[in-house]
């Protein structure tokens, strides 16, 4: 985490440092909605136990509010600070948890499947490079990232069993357990007990007047996920998807 801080401060150190000769500014604001899928990747502990990274999804409602300052015509900055709710799910396991029933007995495989899911308030820094591109066109491109605080979510997982012979019940070969989770509970069962998070983004606008603009594009993400405190067991995710949503801001 100290990493993505001094990252997101040197880039917001940079961009103000190099706009002290700018021709105009301007007050920017985006709402947008985004989601995507991705795909976790385990870390060393998981990875020791054999546990592979499965499927990924994240989405989020969020606001960019911040500044533009134009360095030319045709070309601007935008130093946004970002707002949110965002919804994330990892997936992670190994074997095959399917069961079979065949005359009368269950029959199944060693595997285990993994997944947590997380309701958090996400806030960040995400600066940005706009271009011009003449009449009601433009394009932006942004680099930062920041922190997801997860406040509530769940944990659920389903392993199977090929030890057991001539099982008469599911549960003679499967377990689940399923846990919904609150703040505390994921402050004591996890570190971080927050998600940090980096991206970038591509953006196009398409202006209706000269400061209303509708903005579609997309992004790559990467999560860096709770672990668990005990086992130090987790994954981390890479995604990618689409945003959508309207910006209020003065042209590049």
């Amino acid at each position: 985490m100290k990493k993505i801080k001094k990252f997101l401060l040197t880039i917001a150190m940079t961009m103000i440092f190099s706009v002290s000769a700018f021709a105009a500014s301007g007050f920017e604001f985006l709402f947008q909605l985004a989601g995507g899928p991705g795909v976790v990747i385990p870390n060393k502990e998981a990875k020791d136990l054999g546990i592979k990274g499965s499927l990924s999804s994240d989405a989020d409602i969020s606001a960019q509010i911040g500044y533009m300052f134009q360095v030319k015509d045709g070309f601007g900055i935008s130093v946004l600070g970002e707002l949110g709710y965002s919804w994330d799910l990892y997936m992670m396991g190994y074997g095959d948890t399917t069961v079979a029933s065949v005359a009368g007995t269950y029959i199944a495989k060693d595997g285990l499947d993994f997944s947590q899911y997380y309701h958090s308030f996400k806030i960040g820094l995400l600066p940005k490079f706009n271009i011009g591109l003449g009449g009601r066109h433009g394009l932006a491109i942004g680099i930062g990232g920041g922190v997801k605080i997860p406040l509530a979510g769940n944990m659920s997982t389903t392993s199977t069993s090929s030890a057991v012979n001539n099982a008469t019940t599911i549960e003679d070969v499967q377990s689940k357990v399923d846990i919904n989770l609150k703040r505390k509970d994921i402050t004591d069962m996890f570190s971080p007990a927050v998600i940090g998070y980096m991206k970038v983004t591509f953006d196009y606008y398409l202006f209706f007047t000269d400061n209303i603009a509708m903005n579609s594009g997309l992004y790559l993400g990467g999560d860096f996920a709770p672990k668990q405190k005990e086992t130090k067991i987790g994954g981390n995710s890479f995604d990618i998807g689409l945003q959508l949503g309207f910006r209020f801001g003065p042209k590049a």
